[in-house]
């Protein structure tokens, strides 16, 4: 099993005055050969098939902008390299008592 890209426990709500950003920025900066990466989805440590989510890149001048939309577990995203990643539009919403993880893993 290789090494995950990122490794992100995203609040199960909104984050204060943050559009819909789940998650404060995460790297997915690899270095070596990757094409793509893997998506892992846990809820509770169980694996959730039923969450979607997107990740968007964090601009500066706050155009941020969505790289992908409906991610979902097992979902094989196109490999890209940002130090600004977050998670946003969470659906469907969680409740306050479960622990949401998302893992991508590299595929090369």
């Amino acid at each position: 099993m290789s090494r995950p890209i990122a490794v992100v426990v995203s609040s199960l709500s909104r984050l204060d005055e943050q559009w819909s950003r789940t998650s404060g920025n995460f790297s997915t900066k690899w270095f070596g050969s990757c094409k793509a990466m893997d998506v892992e989805v846990t809820v509770d440590g169980k694996i959730d098939n039923n969450i979607t989510f997107s990740m968007a890149i964090d601009i500066e001048n706050g155009n941020d902008v969505v790289k992908y939309n409906e991610v979902k577990n097992g979902s094989r995203l196109e490999y890209a390299d940002s130090n600004t990643f977050y998670i946003c539009n969470l659906n469907p919403h969680l409740s306050q008592s479960k622990n949401f993880k998302i893992t991508l893993r590299p595929v090369v």
